[in-house]
């Protein structure tokens, strides 16, 4: 099966990025104009879209006049390259193609010529786009532009030109202009990108065009193999598209990345965010090497004196702090695969490695209890930004995290007595077990069914967020009762269950918040996925897959946007907002806080892999 885009299609180049694995460029369509753009994601943009684009234009020789022209065109795409065709009799088209050389290659015939014009979201800084043109031998030159880097074009049939203008040595504006042979009528273009302190050689070979459209589908299908194949035929579509989001957001090593990571987005967000990469693990159940390999890329970045491992990671450094996933994530692909794939080796390479991580976040963020209970400091310590959980303020001490703490602990143990090392293990065991312990007794609440969080570990925060049963993730650690009542809130219509999934605040909260709130009610990817697999694993299936067949359904109708609204209109009994009606029709735009977005890729083929 081949994802096909297109103009006004189900799936289109506004929606999420064009791609392709081991590239740093990306295409995408404008949500406004009816052009694509070619942009790069080493920019480091964070929800704003990038600053560093260029229209791709077709132009036309006007008749008599022989000045070129804007024509209209229509786009194609699958996983091998992007097709534009002009509107109209005899209309010329073009191609382009993602490679993962540190190139793209664009041919295309006459009567059309291709125009690559820069331009630039922030008006302010527009003039700083390009710091200079050099020619370097006939049909090619290097345009620098600072620290967005260096782009080298090159003609290997037909010419590329350049148009620039300066003033006062400031550039005002940048274009290239890919023209076709005289006689073929064609042309066909190489332009590299390479940061700024990079002097580029030269290319010695290029490929046959077609070689590289088709070593991009056979790239595609390998990677589609670490994925199970068994998927509800309902699903097989929209399966397929979330594969190819991901592989078309995998990264290379260059830059701060040493290993190939996972970016969130390649327009808005253009970060390997820690827990995402144990998400993208989760989901390859058929390769659970690669799923291992995937977890472990964040130690690789691991601060060797605290333990501590970055939250995001850019192209050009890494910052901030996630949850701690990684064993939830390898406890899961154990339950699905076993633990074969864990040699001796690794686990002798990676358990100190993990154990680091642990008392990164029981010492350096300790309640001072003498246990290994923990306070979070901020939202992204837990993951939940502006849940109610921290409606009284931190430090607060949430079994969001302590959970993750006690299955991270667990497999630290796992880790060390595979390794050889049983007094580690045993150390790790116990306290996993005492954390275990701790939750239950302190942190469960038997009247609502529900986790409490408490400010300065003794407080009880009133909530009514989701987070408040993140902790049946634990699944059979925890005791039956428990499971039960949790598996019932959960279940319970119009409170956190929706027609969509799982909202992240009831939506009885007078704290209730959709319009541009994060975890105050939105259904959202990563909360479904944990909730779903908790309930999975402490045996409630059934009421797993109700959850679960809600979710997919939406994302396979709407889309792999990370957060929808569960409803139109806000519940009379909303204490703040009673009855306002709200703005749900965000689009997929650079101002959108929901993108389309690997997140709900992978979390949607790890629900969808329970069905």
């Amino acid at each position: 099966m081949s994802v096909k885009f297109g103009n006004g299609q189900k799936f289109d180049l506004i929606q999420a990025p064009y791609g392709r694995h081991g590239s740093y460029f990306y295409i995408y369509e404008d949500y406004n104009l009816p052009i694509l753009r070619l942009s790069g994601f080493k920019t480091d943009n964070a929800m704003q879209g990038g600053m560093f684009n260029f229209d791709i234009k077709l132009l036309q020789r006007a008749p008599y006049t022989q000045l070129p022209r804007e024509v209209r065109y229509r786009y194609t795409a699958d996983e091998g390259s992007v097709r534009f065709q002009q509107y109209g009799e005899a209309a010329g088209w073009g191609e382009i193609v993602l490679t993962d050389k540190g190139h793209l290659r664009i041919r295309g015939n006459a009567p059309i010529e291709v125009s690559l014009r820069a331009r630039n979201a922030a008006p302010e800084a527009a003039a700083a786009i390009c710091e200079g043109v050099f020619a370097r031998d006939a049909g090619k030159f290097e345009a620098n532009f600072g620290r967005f880097g260096k782009m080298f074009f090159e003609a290997i049939r037909g010419s590329v030109t350049w148009e620039s203008v300066f003033d006062n040595g400031v550039c005002k504006s940048f274009k290239a202009i890919l023209n076709p042979t005289d006689d073929t009528r064609e042309l066909d273009v190489g332009i590299h990108e390479y940061d700024a302190d990079t002097e580029f050689e030269g290319y010695p070979n290029y490929e046959d065009f077609d070689a590289l459209i088709a070593a991009n589908k056979a790239d595609f299908e390998n990677f589609k193999k670490n994925y199970p194949t068994a998927v509800p035929s309902e699903y097989a579509e929209t399966a397929e598209y979330a594969k190819w989001l991901i592989w078309s957001h995998r990264v290379k090593p260059g830059g701060y990345y040493v290993t190939p990571m996972i970016l969130m987005h390649l327009q808005w967000l253009t970060a390997a965010a820690s827990w995402q990469q144990s998400y993208n693990a989760m989901a390859q159940q058929a390769n659970p090497q690669e799923a291992w390999r995937q977890i472990c890329s964040l130690f690789e970045h691991q601060d060797p004196a605290t333990g501590q491992l970055p939250g995001m990671l850019f192209y050009s450094g890494g910052a901030g702090i996630q949850a701690p996933f990684q064993g939830f994530a390898l406890d899961w692909i154990i339950k699905r695969c076993g633990d074969d794939f864990l040699t001796a080796e690794e686990c002798t390479r990676m358990y100190p490695k993990f154990a680091k991580w642990v008392n990164f976040w029981t010492e350096l963020k300790t309640a001072g209890r003498g246990d290994d209970v923990i306070y979070a400091k901020s939202p992204h310590d837990s993951g939940w930004d502006d849940a109610s959980i921290f409606a009284d303020g931190f430090p607060a001490s949430n079994p969001d995290i302590l959970a993750f703490l006690v299955v991270l602990m667990e497999m630290t143990a796992l880790l060390a007595r595979k390794a050889g090392n049983s007094a580690v293990a045993d150390e790790f065991d116990k306290r996993s077990k005492r954390l275990l312990q701790t939750i239950t007794d302190e942190f469960w609440d038997d009247e609502s069914g529900q986790f409490v969080t408490k400010k300065f570990a003794s407080q009880p925060v009133k909530s009514l967020s989701l987070a408040t049963l993140q902790p049946i993730m634990l699944g059979k650690r925890l005791p039956q009762s428990i499971i039960d009542k949790v598996a019932a809130n959960l279940t319970k219509e119009g409170e956190w269950l929706t027609p969509i999934g799982l909202a992240s605040e009831s939506l009885k909260s007078p704290k209730l918040g959709l319009a541009h709130q994060f975890t105050l009610g939105r259904v959202i990817a990563p909360q479904n996925m944990i909730l779903t697999v908790g309930l999975f694993t402490a045996g409630k299936e059934a009421e797993a897959r109700l959850i679960a067949e809600r979710y997919l359904n939406n994302i396979r109708d709407k889309g792999m946007i990370l957060g929808f609204s569960p409803i139109d209109k806000y519940p009379d009994n909303h204490e703040s907002q009673a009855g306002e009606w709200i703005d749900l029709d965000l689009p997929p735009i650079a101002s959108d806080p929901w993108p389309w977005s690997t997140w709900t890729a992978n979390c949607f083929l790890t629900m969808a892999s329970l069905m």
